[in-house]
């Protein structure tokens, strides 16, 4: 590609948070041409259209100095003028799964005729341009992990602007950033993976409605610009000490609630002070106050330990409550009386202090009770800015609430969900708004899509989850404001959303209702990554099937541009996930070139952290070691089942490097010893130390594998290197890490030298998967692994039971491994699960934190491996194991994606004999083993009765 097109932006600074920005080109095609290409990337993502019908949107995530750009052929150009128009979000701060760069916008136009550029229209100074004011900015973030939630006013900007029609002449001319290869894109890749899918889907049903009120006033709060000032990022380990202070002023004494919540997961107080009173809370807890007539001092303590420093507050009093600033020095409603303590500290191989000093200042501050004390602290006040305060959270609003009356549902409130021209007529309720609970039948990903009559300003809330209990309890994920808000203008109307979510329910609330309006459709476009349906399997055993079908979906939900763990709470490409979820891939749809792109993006951290992260490219710059770890087995892995020769190449100089960074980890009793995140398993393993077994044992197999990798490259110097580094590191855990007395291999090695009392079955599974366990030893832990003692600690995710079964299955223990899944998965469907859970109580009282993880997804990798019997013996399935085993069943058939097209099982006990029939392609050599009395026809020719 010859980029001859600038970069250019709007006037809103180089970091603007979550800045809508509308672009426009008008031209003209006045001479013949064959063909018409648009390239084109953002900062941080677009939305095309031509001629006012949208082309695509893009780019795929990527580290910002290797960004992306997509093409497109223009076949909607027409003869005269045209328009190119472009809707740049760019968000201003780092999540999951982008770093942030700077606004920007490139683009360019080739025309051609006999294969020769003719012309260009290039993205220049030329271009109109304009914030679309229909966003509001003064959102708050999906999640820690994610961008900002959708606010949309459809009465503050243009809805025709992308049109030819529309007059974009009182729009600015856009300002030039610079040419191509300018910082921070300093190169720009062709899109390496198909546009993902566009599959609308219709809802199940309408299962609820209901009058209900939400609580009076609510606020949610960003302290992350005022305690870590010019911190774009999205790092976990924000330390802070410090108060929000606030003036709550009532016209009368009065009696009511207040909420304070955080992130779920953050080591906060959950405390605040009201003229003096003290109050220790939790998320979710309504605290009773009283206010006295005229000033009321709240005071909260925003000190602890978290990812993203957002707090909410909510109010609920008989009459509005005004909030005021002390000392009144700004129009902000809110102070913070701080930082006296801030520091980000990156989990990343170096020591960190994962602890908060106490501040004289901090402590003093506890003690406060009115304004007068507050005089004192003045010269800690900082006022937060009022572009940081959002009042339009959905998921407050949909959370905290009073269900005032439930209606019964006649069948024309199902038109809303209906693929046909009914709709939904929808009535103002006597008292409160209108809420309707919608099931779509499964989870999926994808973008709301809805079309409305009604009319100006009544609003259309959207709050989305994943699971109810069967007592109608919703589970809430407080961390998790998983919405879109819309807020109409007067007519009819379609509105698609521009943010991707996951769910599976979704509660509709409209307010502001004054007459009556219609819904006409409710739908979701799925999108991910566009395959086909290729691997199977189905039996005699109907849980079996459906514990197929949820995994297999599951897979599907969690594969967008990249591998992600799940598509409501992260939609990030963790590393170590990604090793199992590549595993399960290859049998279910064989994605190998998104497995390629995970690979290749995970070794780019290299260069920014000294081994690869835990999940990239993100704005949380963390390194989990047993995950980098796994990043060097899932490359070995991605070999063997593709025989991609020459990914090996290009991914080996980052092999190799992670292979020299660990050596600098490498103590003096030849372990290593990393201070990082050193989990594994959501359970209480004891494992916040350096020198940690499971990742010890891991990196011993790993050296083998990228070993293995270089004996393929030639580079057998480096193979000898590794396979006795391998070696060494073995007979270190064996004499380190065992505790003869207990007769187990310990968790980890305490600072003070001293072993852990803690053993866990995680710890003593990947000693023996890694093959460092030896002879008595081996003995001990395989009657572990068939009969874990209650003593020692248990699995508490189906990451860990990934392990677990291919122990299982090494030990020829397939019907243990085929009731555990019974018993685990079945529960999930029990529970109306469509996709499998990341764990089970991550979160005290719900079934678990993410409903669909592809992380658990491990039954479609099992009964490939254990029903099908299908496995590579040379890489990329030249040469194939087939070994069906009906396990006690009376029939199966599946099929395995292989990189030659796909290999179709079937088997039945037919009672004297086992009917197999195989098929498979005629370039694939086939290694059949039977049990007796078994007929083989393979490609339809009986090859003989074993």
């Amino acid at each position: 590609m010859e980029w001859k097109a600038n970069w250019i932006w709007d006037r809103s600074g180089e970091h603007p948070r979550n800045q809508w920005t509308c672009f426009r080109r008008t031209f003209s095609v006045n001479s013949e041409y064959e063909s018409a290409r648009l390239s084109i990337s953002a900062d941080t993502k677009y939305f095309v259209y031509l001629n006012g019908e949208q082309i695509g949107s893009g780019p795929v995530r990527g580290w910002t100095s290797e960004w992306y750009y997509d093409q497109y052929e223009l076949y909607g150009l027409k003869k005269g003028v045209n328009v190119i128009a472009v809707l740049v979000n760019h968000y201003g701060m780092g999540t999951m799964h982008y770093i942030e760069g700077r606004g920007g916008l490139l683009a360019q136009i080739d025309f051609y005729n006999n294969g020769q550029v003719m012309s260009r229209l290039l993205s220049n100074e030329k271009w109109k341009t304009a914030t679309h004011n229909g966003f509001v900015k003064e959102s708050v973030k999906m999640s820690n992990c994610l961008s900002w939630a959708e606010i949309y006013n459809a009465n503050r900007f243009a809805c025709d602007w992308e049109q030819l029609s529309f007059d974009d002449s009182e729009w600015d001319n856009a300002e030039i950033i610079g040419p191509y290869g300018i910082s921070p894109w300093m190169d720009l890749n062709p899109r390496d993976i198909p546009h993902l899918t566009n599959e609308p889907i219709f809802p199940h049903s309408v299962k609820s409605l209901k009058a209900v009120r939400p609580v009076a006033q609510h606020y949610s709060i960003d302290l992350k610009p005022t305690y870590f000032p010019g911190e774009m990022d999205c790092n976990s380990g924000k330390l802070m000490q410090g108060y929000l202070v606030t003036e709550l002023h009532s016209k009368e004494d009065t009696e009511g609630v207040i909420t304070l919540t955080f992130d779920a997961h953050a080591e906060a107080k959950w405390e605040f002070t009201l003229n003096g009173e003290g109050y220790k809370t939790k998320n979710g807890k309504y605290e009773k106050v009283r206010l006295r007539k005229g000033a009321n001092l709240l005071i909260v303590d925003v000190g602890g330990f978290f990812h993203e420093p957002t707090m909410h507050l909510t109010f609920d009093f008989p009459d509005k409550i005004d909030l005021k600033a002390p000392f009144g020095q700004s129009q902000s409603g809110f102070l913070a009386i701080g930082p006296f303590f801030s520091d980000t500290q990156l989990q990343i191989g170096n020591y960190f202090q994962n602890s908060i000093p106490f501040v004289k200042e901090y402590l003093e501050m506890k003690q406060v009770s009115n304004l007068s004390e507050l005089e004192a602290f003045k010269k800690w006040a900082l006022p937060i800015q009022n572009d940081h305060v959002c009042t339009d959270n959905v998921s407050l609003l949909s959370i905290f609430k009073d269900d005032l009356k439930t209606y019964p549902i006649d069948f024309q409130h199902q038109n809303m969900v209906l693929a046909n021209q009914s709709f939904t007529y929808v009535s103002p309720k006597e008292e409160g708004d209108t809420e309707y609970l919608i099931d779509f039948g499964k989870e999926y990903l994808g973008h709301i899509e809805f079309e409305v009559e009604a009319a100006k300003g009544t609003i259309f809330d959207f709050f989305l989850f994943e699971s109810i209990h069967q007592d109608g309890r919703i589970e809430h994920t407080f961390s998790l404001n998983n919405s879109l808000r819309y807020v109409s203008r007067d007519g009819r109307q379609v509105y698609r959303s521009f943010i991707p979510r996951g769910f599976r329910y979704m509660l509709l609330t409209i307010r502001n209702l004054k007459t009556p309006c219609k819904i006409f459709m409710v739908k979701v476009d799925v999108t991910t990554f566009p395959t086909g349906n290729i691997g199977s399997f189905c039996s005699s055993d109907y849980l079996l099937n459906q514990i197929w079908d949820i995994s297999k979906h599951t897979i599907r939900m969690c594969a967008q541009d990249t591998i992600i763990d799940c598509p409501a709470y992260e939609q990030a490409l963790w590393t170590g996930d990604s090793y199992n979820i590549s595993l399960m891939n290859y049998y279910t749809f064989g994605n190998y070139d998104l497995v390629k792109r995970c690979l290749k993006l995970i070794s780019k951290s290299v260069y920014r952290s000294p081994l690869p992260e835990s999940h990239v490219p993100s704005g949380w710059q963390n390194v989990l070691t047993a995950w980098s770890i796994l990043w060097m087995k899932a490359c070995r892995e991605y070999y063997r089942y593709t025989g991609d020769l020459e990914f090996i190449k290009e991914i080996y100089p980052e092999l190799k490097l992670t292979v020299q960074r660990f050596q600098e980890f490498i103590n003096k009793d030849g372990l290593v010893e990393i201070s990082a995140w050193n989990m594994l398993d959501w359970a209480p393993m004891d494992t916040e130390h350096k020198i940690v077994t499971h990742q010890n044992a891991l990196l011993v197999d790993a050296l083998r594998q990228t070993a293995y990798i270089a004996s393929i490259l030639g580079e057998n110097e480096d193979e000898m290197k590794f396979l006795s580094l391998a070696d060494k590191l073995k007979q270190a855990i064996n004499e380190h890490l065992w505790d003869e007395e207990e007769k187990v291999f310990i968790d980890s090695i305490h600072e003070d030298g001293k072993g852990s009392k803690i053993s866990s079955i995680q710890t003593n599974l990947m000693v023996y998967l890694t093959d460092c366990a030896d002879g008595e030893r081996k003995a001990v832990i395989e009657k572990y692994l068939i009969t874990p003692p209650e003593s020692i600690v248990q699995m508490k995710s189906p990451f860990v039971l990934f392990f677990y079964y291919q122990a299982l299955m090494g030990l020829d223990e397939n019907e243990m491994v085929l009731c555990n899944i019974r018993d685990i998965y079945g529960y999930m469907l029990e529970n109306d699960a469509t996709t499998c859970w990341e764990g089970w109580e991550l979160i005290e009282g719900d079934y678990s934190r993410s409903h669909c993880h592809a992380w658990s997804a491990a039954p479609t990798y099992v009964f490939g491996n254990l029903f099908l019997g299908v496995k590579p013996l040379e890489p990329g399935f030249t040469k194939v194991a087939i070994s069906p085993n009906l396990n006690g069943l009376k029939w199966i058939k599946g099929s395995v994606p292989i990189p030659q097209g796909k290999i179709d099982i079937y088997c039945k006990n037919a009672g004297e004999y086992i009917d197999l029939q195989i098929t498979l392609p005629e370039d694939v050599e086939a290694l059949v083993t039977v049990t007796k009395n078994t007929r083989v026809r393979i490609n339809g020719e009986t090859k003989q009765t074993f």
